[in-house]
């Protein structure tokens, strides 16, 4: 199942449409997000490929949490990761795991892999996961990174910045 775009969706892209050089997008659903973006080289990776593609976006169809990507390669990584608390992984669009942030931590790591030196990675999470274990895990990593916050009438979104230097 394909993720439709949602309010988290619009707050991700409001944030990141004039990001410039590489751009991958781990989990990108239908690519809306990257498909409104200004940069030149945009990928998307996702385990579903979506029904029609722009000519700029290139597509990986593969397990984002394993990306066949050498390190390095991007200098911009975007990602909505599924975020609700779940005991298992039924629906990949919407469930996260144990406490929402499973998918999230694997993309995480993947991307600190992934992205270019100086490079930033941004993701949403929202108040409804279980979000301070990926704050405990930047910190514990020693990755500075900078968090927005959208209010929802039903939850709190959060978009984090990490800036690997």
């Amino acid at each position: 199942m394909v993720y439709n775009p949602a309010e988290d969706t619009y707050f991700l892209l409001d944030n990141v449409k004039n990001i410039k050089g590489k751009v991958l997008e781990l989990g990108c659903g239908s690519c809306y997000v990257l498909s409104n973006i200004n940069s030149d080289f945009k990928v998307g990776c996702d385990l579903i490929k979506p029904d029609s593609l722009k000519d700029d976006v290139e597509f990986v169809l593969g397990d984002c949490r394993k990306a066949p990507i050498r390190e390095g390669s991007f200098e911009q990584i975007i990602f909505n990761p599924p975020y609700l608390p779940s005991d298992k992984i039924i629906d990949i669009a919407v469930d996260g795991g144990k406490g929402g942030v499973e998918v999230t931590l694997k993309f995480l790591i993947t991307s600190l892999r992934i992205v270019k030196k100086p490079g930033r990675i941004y993701f949403i999470l929202s108040s409804l996961s279980d979000y301070g274990r990926v704050e405990q895990f930047l910190k514990k990593m020693k990755i500075k990174y900078t968090k927005k916050q959208k209010e929802l009438f039903f939850e709190t979104l959060y978009l984090y910045t990490v800036n690997n230097v």
